[in-house]
């Protein structure tokens, strides 16, 4: 109603002032605030068009929990998936385990959605690289020849487990407690942990 009211009177002013100090009499002033309607119209409709879309591109809290959430489970399904391939128990469990953090620490951005910028990177740096060496390790796994190199980096792979569940414990530690973490020594940290030869 408000709309239809301002375009209106934005007619009739068009209107009133072309029929009164132009030459163009009552039909063609009559042109000129229909076509000053019509156009306003557009322009109205428009920006409205654009509030629009970046109202429905800004993010809310809960929509990215709920995506960084979605992708981070994917993620965790694919190396509980994996781990499953794994013949060792001892092994397989330590993945498990480090799989239930990463679940944890997402039931954790669930309660606190305002947290989702922090998970994105969680999920985004922390879970591909533990997914990464995981699938390397399954790969490696089923080599039937095995080099000593590939011996030794099966071997490397498995005594970083323990220093992978501690940077993830401390993620999660870090949400649970609200605290904003280094992460740029965190990530240097498991970047040195990570390094493998090959």
């Amino acid at each position: 109603m408000k709309r239809f009211l301002i375009l209106f009177l934005l007619g009739t002013a068009v209107f009133a002032s072309l029929w009164r100090f132009t030459p163009l009499g009552f039909l063609l002033s009559s042109v000129g605030g229909a076509a000053a309607v019509m156009i306003a119209n557009t322009v109205w409709r428009m920006f409205d068009r654009r509030g629009k879309e970046r109202d429905a591109a800004i993010e809310t809290p809960q929509k990215a929990a709920s995506q960084v959430i979605a992708e981070g489970m994917e993620k965790l399904r694919q190396v509980s998936n994996a781990a499953r391939m794994i013949p060792s128990n001892e092994t397989a469990g330590k993945i498990r385990a480090i799989c239930k953090i990463g679940v944890d620490i997402f039931d954790e951005i669930k309660k606190k959605p305002h947290l989702a910028s922090r998970a994105r990177q969680f999920t985004n740096y922390y879970l591909d690289a533990f997914k990464k060496i995981v699938e390397q390790y399954v790969e490696l796994l089923d080599k039937k020849d095995r080099s000593p190199e590939v011996t030794a980096t099966i071997g490397k792979i498995e005594s970083m487990l323990d220093q992978i569940r501690e940077t993830f414990d401390r993620q999660r530690s870090g949400l649970l407690e609200n605290q904003i973490l280094d992460l740029n020594a965190e990530i240097q940290v498991l970047k040195n942990t990570m390094k493998m030869e090959g």
